[in-house]
């Protein structure tokens, strides 16, 4: 205890300098066996913290951490840099079904190209992070790592449905793959540096048999401005596509239907230096798009737009006869299989199937105390606790609270559970309030017991602070440590007043909590505790619980219970 309360006061208090580290993981190759910032060398993966939402995925892009994926939560996630002769490519999947954004292993989703880099000699490297949050653990966990080689993909192209090198002598024809070029304006003249326009406007699509996910372009320039380089994506015909045109100091996006132009404000920047070759690629899963240039985010967001998403074509557009020249153009699927990877276990835990237990919170005021369940017939006691969570006489059950009397400590109201080896329970949740200012806070979860020395608390964490929040914590032994505790920023997820669907899936070892179907926190017991013996389910219910403050009069709807059979 001594040690841990050094700790505390040396990391929490204020008093001591730490060194900031907005990153806990950055997987990847480096030019050397032990870098001192991955973030300034070689070609890798890297998971930033974003203290709203989560975590936000970094890709090492030329000189620069290129952000990808944003709201990234705490949940089994695949990251993979596969090297080319020039750069690498970053794909990364989910192990959870139902993640925003990723695919769901073994599937992948492309996240960016670098095409900058080319390092002789590489190391494969895993860099963690060994500081927590003001005196928390570190929770990051490594499952598994391989590296193997990929004959599949040997082509510079790499895992790209449509590309070419857009270099020699001549006009375009044949893609090196992809199948043929389809002029719709203009014309095109190959050269040393790339394909250049040779009239006002040019435009050239390849039509991939499925839509795309990252398209990928270099763009090279010569001494003076340049304006009118264009990516073309999401194409039907030469009347509806989406498209990118970025110059020397300029960048705009615009969606093209039935032919006419909706732009998008167009941004001021550096864009497309002098005598440079640039990097332009764009990503799109169907509904979100992000451009990047040069490793960084015109816009500096991500735009979600469906329009025209089932369009597969994708192309070039120049204007004029241009200082500009664009080559190494390739286009790939929105998700891919990597070639010879080694199935790992993927963690997993599935939800259940049967309800045994539901519970609409149908009855006359009062308390819960005694209350019988609609379906079921499971009779509410209070376990832990000095508070009320009572019947409000609506179909509903509220925590008797409010912002001048939050309720008084962690207060939990449960159920007998008939499976000790499984439980999977969901109930609706309105957190207190409906905005911040007002002293509001929701701490409303659920929690499964074993006895009183043995039990997991899952519950929200909503109040007026920079980040909302899911949190895990534990009673193991008659013991608890604040500072064990694991937990997700969960962003726009969770908010005052409105209600959202909280799911928890349990097995005594691991748990999966979900937020309207999402799945946001998982962990195993032996992740915090590696000698963690499995716990016996022998009640289940809901609880206001306390995380730096009390619940305020947080509501409960449509509690329901499943069986793993």
């Amino acid at each position: 205890m001594w040690r841990r309360l050094v700790q505390w006061i040396r990391s929490g208090s204020g008093l001591f300098h730490w060194p900031f580290i907005g990153e806990n993981l950055a997987v990847g190759w480096f030019p050397r066996e032990a870098v001192s910032d991955p973030r300034r060398e070689g070609n890798s993966v890297l998971v930033h913290a974003i203290v709203p939402e989560g975590g936000e995925l970094w890709a090492r892009v030329g000189t620069n951490c290129a952000a990808t994926a944003r709201g990234v939560q705490n949940i089994p996630m695949f990251y993979t840099a596969v090297l080319r002769k020039t750069g690498a490519a970053y794909y990364a999947a989910s192990f959870l079904d139902g993640v925003p954004g990723f695919a769901t292993f073994p599937n992948m989703r492309l996240l960016a190209i670098d095409a900058c880099h080319a390092d002789e000699l590489l190391y494969a490297g895993i860099h963690q992070s060994v500081l927590g949050e003001i005196g928390f653990r570190v929770d990051t966990r490594v499952y598994g790592v391989q590296i193997t080689p990929i004959a599949e993909w040997s082509g510079w192209y790499g895992s790209a449905h449509a590309a070419d090198p857009l270099t020699g002598d001549g006009p375009l024809t044949v893609a090196e793959t992809g199948g043929r070029w389809h002029r719709l304006e203009g014309e095109f003249k190959k050269t040393e540096r790339g394909v250049a326009g040779l009239e006002a406007c040019n435009l050239a699509i390849l039509k991939p048999r499925q839509p795309s996910g990252l398209i990928h372009m270099l763009v090279a320039c010569g001494a003076t401005p340049v304006e009118g380089v264009s990516v073309i994506w999401r194409a039907v015909d030469e009347r509806n596509f989406w498209c990118f045109e970025v110059g020397s100091s300029y960048g705009q996006l615009a969606i093209v239907e039935d032919g006419k132009w909706s732009r998008l404000p167009a941004t001021q920047g550096r864009w497309l230096p002098p005598n440079t070759v640039s990097s332009l690629q764009v990503f799109d899963d169907g509904e979100r798009i992000r451009v990047h240039v040069n490793g960084t985010m015109v816009y500096g967001t991500t735009l979600q737009d469906v329009r025209l998403r089932t369009g597969t074509g994708v192309g070039i557009r120049l204007a004029g006869r241009g200082a500009a020249a664009v080559r190494h153009f390739e286009a790939h699927p929105r998700e891919v299989r990597i070639p010879g990877l080694i199935p790992f276990e993927a963690p997993s835990l599935s939800p259940g199937s049967s309800v045994i237990v539901a519970d609409t919170f149908d009855g006359p005021e009062g308390d819960l105390e005694g209350h019988c369940t609609s379906q079921g017939g499971a009779v509410w006691s209070r376990g832990i606790g000095r508070g009320v969570i009572a019947l409000t006489g609506r179909r509903s059950a509220r925590v008797r609270a409010s912002a001048q009397t939050p309720c008084p400590g962690r207060t939990a109201y449960m159920i007998e559970w008939p499976d000790g080896g499984f439980a999977d329970i969901q109930v609706t949740i309105t957190p207190a309030g409906y905005r911040s200012g007002t002293r509001e806070k929701g701490r409303a979860g659920l929690i499964f017991w074993q006895d009183a020395g043995n039990y997991l608390i899952l519950s929200a964490f909503v109040e007026d602070w920079p980040a909302m929040s899911i949190a895990a914590f534990f009673q193991i032994a008659g013991f608890e440590e604040l500072f064990d505790a694991v937990w997700t920023n969960v962003g726009s997820r969770l908010h005052w007043g409105e209600p959202h669907d909280f799911r928890v899936v349990f097995d005594g070892m691991t748990f999966i909590a979900y937020i309207n179907s999402e799945p946001v926190l998982y962990r195993t017991l032996t992740d915090v505790y590696p000698h963690a013996s499995s716990l016996r389910i022998h009640r289940v219910g809901i609880v206001a619980n306390w995380e730096w403050g009390n619940d305020t009069g947080s509501v409960f709807e449509n509690f329901v219970g499943r069986s793993r059979y």
